[in-house]
């Protein structure tokens, strides 16, 4: 009997002690095909998340300055077209 209790309580602090976030037996199994061929292993989620994140932002950035651009161009041709049509109408006294 006490044996068996000994045997259960390290069966347990055993599974306790083990990460939850392990890999399981295909991941490894594809791991070990992957270096056999000779590939480099894949870099890390948490390394693609970042990238992935830092291109987001970046493509975000450029809608921003587009749209600032767009902005900008209209004023300008606003402003071109008051000027030519205030000196086709000659209020610029000639």
């Amino acid at each position: 009997m006490v044996k068996w209790s000994i045997l259960a309580f390290s069966l347990a602090l055993m599974l306790s002690a083990m990460p939850s976030h392990a890999e399981g037996p295909g991941d490894v199994l594809q791991g070990i095909g992957r270096a056999m061929n000779g590939e480099p292993p894949p870099p890390s989620p948490e390394y693609r998340w970042r990238e992935r994140e830092r291109e987001r932002a970046y493509w975000h950035e450029q809608h921003r300055l587009n749209e600032e651009e767009r902005a900008l161009d209209a004023r300008r041709r606003a402003l071109h077209d008051e000027r030519r049509y205030n000196e086709e109408n000659g209020f610029y006294g000639r």
